[in-house]
């Protein structure tokens, strides 16, 4: 394809939302190796969120980022956007955001050109192109790195069953600093990654369900580490479920980039979590997930890489509200996912007697 001229690659979000289309920033990479590309992206809302550029690292899938100010409307700053694009030359504007709508696309198209941009790609408005496909078979709404993936196709189309796809090209020395992290469960052999957290309330599992889990995997899994990551804000809950663990453990929330948590859940044998950030960093280095699924979207579309994770969601007859707050239906869809049946996917997923 060539490497002549300046590529922006135009993607929101955070670390759930880079990982699931990693692949796609490969297949932009490879199609480019020579040029120089510039991340146009947002600061997440939720101070807990990571950063695109934080996942993504340095020197590889971009060599510069641009701040998008979440809710642009302010005409100063489209103009100061528009200022910084031209005086960037860019050529290429390389489209991975989430379909909003006809409108909004046509609008970011136009918006780009203004800002001197010869060349655009993954801005079609064909129903066939613009959001997630249903499988005429199964019904199932399409994966979200495949609607990615097919938004780039026109530089190379791709099997994400290749691990060379989901490479986040972890340095060695955020796999030393993930050494260093692990230090209290080397004496483990095996070891458990769970993360209790969520930024989203919809999302979120429930403190009391946690601690009952780790009880009583405690019981059942002798000789394994216990490894807990997440957020900050989630440190006192991951403590509290330490606190029911007689094995070796460590509590990395908050500790270390998601690289380096990256690289520590690379040492893992099993992950245990919620729909969240977590669960797409463990499934990306090639760790099987059980996965605790709200049904806010549709079963598939976000759910983690590979064909060793146990996935629990519970259709219900509110499936795909996206809401992020649940009240009217009391999260009915998450709580009815008990203890016992996450326990039970866990030991089956470790080989263990149940």
């Amino acid at each position: 394809m060539g490497g002549d001229g300046n590529i922006l690659i135009y993607r929101l979000g955070s670390l759930g939302d880079t990982i699931i289309a990693l692949p796609a920033f490969h297949i932009v990479r490879e199609a480019f190796p020579q040029a120089r590309i510039t991340l146009l992206t947002n600061l997440p809302v939720a101070a807990k969120a990571a950063p695109a550029a934080a996942v993504l690292g340095k020197d590889y899938f971009f060599d510069e980022v641009m701040a998008y100010p979440v809710g642009l409307r302010n005409p100063r700053q489209i103009l100061g956007l528009i200022r910084q694009i031209r005086a960037h030359r860019i050529s290429t504007v390389v489209n991975l955001t989430s379909f909003r709508s006809v409108t909004a696309t046509w609008r970011d198209e136009a918006f780009f050109r203004l800002a001197g941009v010869r060349r655009t790609i993954g801005f079609s408005t064909k129903v066939a192109d613009r959001a997630p496909r249903l499988d005429s078979q199964t019904g199932q709404v399409e994966w979200e790195a495949r609607r990615l993936a097919r938004r780039v196709a026109s530089l190379r189309e791709v099997d994400l069953k290749e691990d060379h796809w989901w490479n986040l090209r972890l340095s060695e020395v955020e796999l030393g600093a993930a050494n260093v992290l692990l230090q209290p469960v080397q004496p483990a052999v095996r070891r458990l990654a769970l993360s209790v957290g969520t930024k989203v309330q919809a999302k979120d599992w429930g403190a009391a369900n946690w601690i009952e889990l780790t009880k009583r995997l405690n019981a059942k899994l002798p000789g394994f580490g216990l490894v807990l990551v997440g957020a900050n804000d989630e440190r006192e809950i991951s403590d509290a479920c330490l606190r029911e663990w007689s094995g070796p453990g460590v509590n990395l929330c908050g500790r270390g980039s998601p690289r380096v948590s990256a690289a520590a859940l690379r040492q893992c044998q099993l992950f245990v979590g919620v729909d969240s950030g977590p669960m797409h960093l463990a499934a990306c280095v090639g760790v099987p997930c059980v996965a605790i699924f709200a049904a806010r979207n549709l079963p598939v579309q976000w759910f983690p890489r590979g064909d060793r994770n146990r996935v629990i969601y519970h259709p219900t007859d509110c499936a795909g509200c996206q809401l992020e707050v649940c009240v009217a239906q009391k999260k009915k869809c998450l709580t009815s996912i008990t203890v016992s049946e996450v326990e039970q996917h866990i030991l089956a997923a470790l080989n263990q007697p149940v």
